[in-house]
C-alpha cells in the first residue's frame, strides 16, 4: 500500500513525525512524504520539501505541492495535523481521482476551512480523544484512536522525585493550555510548593500576562520558566517530579503520557483524565480544586486507575497507578504501534 504522508515540518530534531512515518513503514506501508520544510538527506525514506527552509515563497510552495500530488504515485493520503493541505489538494483527490481515500489526523477543537472541507469530502478523521473535533461528535467519519507514544523511546523509567512539592508543567505556552489555573493554585498551597515550567512561548502576549499574574500574586520565587528543551532531556525532568499539571480543556497533550512512563502522575481535567484512562482528577477546573487535589496526594499518588472505555482503544482494567500501572495505561491505550495499527486498518481498507 503506497501512502502519501503530508506534514508541516520534518527535521532531525522533530522526531515526532519521523517516528510515525517509520512505524507506518514497519507495518508494511510504502511511504513518501511531502513537508513544508525538511531535509531529505536526514531520512531513509523519500522526503519532498516545499522549500520553506530555503526561503521559498508561499506561492512557490503551493505550486510545488500541486505538482507533487499530481505526479507522485500513491494509493492513500494521510495528512498530519495540517488541514490546509486538504484545502489545497482535495480538487485532485476527490474530483480527478474520484474520491481517493484521504485521512486527516487532527487532535484539536478549532474549525478552519480545511477541516470543514474534509468533513464534506474526506474519508476519515483520526483524533486522540473524544474532546477533539467536537463539531463531528455524531459523525461516522470521526474515529478516536488514542495518542501515539513510541515505547522504544519512552521505556519505563523509575521515578526519582525526592520533593513532592516540586510541581511540573510541560507544554507550549498558549492561552488554550490555561496555565493561569495552575499558577493561581499555588496561592492555596503551602509556600514550599513550586512550579517548574518548560515549553515554547507560543503566544507572547499570553506569556506576558502570566508574568504579570505571578508578580501580582507575589509568586516570583515559586514559579520558574525554563524555556523549551530538547526531547532527549525530558525523561530526566519527568523522573524528578511526581505531579505534572496540565489543565488544557479540549485535548490531552502527549507530554502527560510521556510523563506517565516516568511515574509522574497528570493533574488534569476530568475529561482529560477519562481520555487518558486514569481515574482521579480535581473535582472542578478551579485553582482551589487543583490545590486540594495536590494536597490530597502529597504523600501517595492515586492508588487505582479504573476506567471503562467503550471505543475499542483499551479493554477494561483495574491496576495500581504506580509507575508500573501508569506505564501499562500508556502501553495499552496510547502506544505508537497500537495507534498506527488502528489507523492502518482503516487506511488499508479505504474506509
Amino acid at each position: 500500500m503506497r501512502l502519501l504522508f503530508i506534514t508541516q515540518k520534518l527535521h532531525g530534531q522533530d522526531a515526532f513525525g519521523a517516528l510515525w512515518i517509520r512505524e507506518f513503514i514497519r507495518q508494511g506501508f510504502d511511504v513518501e512524504v511531502i513537508c513544508l520544510e525538511g531535509s531529505a538527506q536526514q531520512f531513509e525514506f523519500p522526503v519532498h520539501s516545499l522549500g520553506k527552509e530555503h526561503g521559498a515563497s508561499k506561492f512557490k510552495s503551493v505550486l510545488t505541492f500541486e505538482r507533487l500530488i499530481m505526479t507522485l504515485p500513491y494509493d492513500r493520503v494521510f495528512i498530519h495535523m495540517a488541514p490546509v493541505w486538504y484545502l489545497l489538494g482535495c480538487w485532485w483527490w476527490f474530483l480527478v481521482h474520484y474520491r481517493l481515500p484521504t485521512y486527516l489526523w487532527y487532535t484539536h477543537y478549532k474549525m478552519q476551512w480545511g477541516v470543514r472541507l474534509f468533513g464534506w469530502f474526506g474519508t476519515r478523521f483520526f483524533c486522540a480523544t473524544p474532546q477533539s473535533l467536537p463539531q463531528y461528535s455524531s459523525s461516522k467519519k470521526k474515529t478516536v484512536v488514542g495518542h501515539g507514544i513510541d515505547l522504544s523511546v519512552w521505556m519505563k523509567r523509575r521515578n526519582l522525585a525526592q520533593n513532592p512539592s516540586r510541581l511540573l508543567v510541560v507544554h507550549r505556552l498558549s492561552r488554550s493550555k490555561r496555565l493561569e489555573l495552575s499558577i493561581e493554585a499555588l496561592t492555596h498551597l503551602d509556600p514550599k510548593y513550586t512550579i517548574d515550567i518548560y515549553g515554547i512561548e507560543a503566544e507572547k502576549e499570553y506569556v506576558a500576562e502570566l508574568h504579570a499574574l505571578i508578580d501580582r500574586l507575589d509568586l516570583r520565587s515559586r514559579v520558574t520558566f525554563h524555556g523549551t528543551v530538547p526531547m532527549t532531556r525530558l525523561p530526566e525532568i519527568y523522573v524528578r517530579h511526581r505531579l505534572i499539571l496540565n489543565m488544557a480543556s479540549e485535548t490531552i497533550d502527549k507530554t502527560m503520557l510521556e510523563a506517565m512512563t516516568c511515574g509522574c502522575y497528570p493533574v488534569t481535567t476530568k475529561g482529560n483524565a477519562a481520555a487518558i484512562g486514569i481515574s482521579d482528577a480535581p473535582v472542578e477546573e478551579s485553582p482551589q480544586a487543583i490545590a486540594v487535589f495536590i494536597q490530597k496526594y502529597a504523600d501517595q499518588l492515586p492508588l487505582d486507575a479504573d476506567q471503562h472505555v467503550s471505543d475499542g482503544i483499551r479493554s477494561d482494567f483495574r491496576i495500581a497507578a504506580t509507575g508500573e500501572g501508569m506505564y501499562r495505561i500508556v502501553e495499552e491505550g496510547h502506544s505508537l504501534t497500537g495507534l498506527i495499527r488502528r489507523m492502518g486498518g482503516f487506511i488499508e481498507k479505504g474506509v
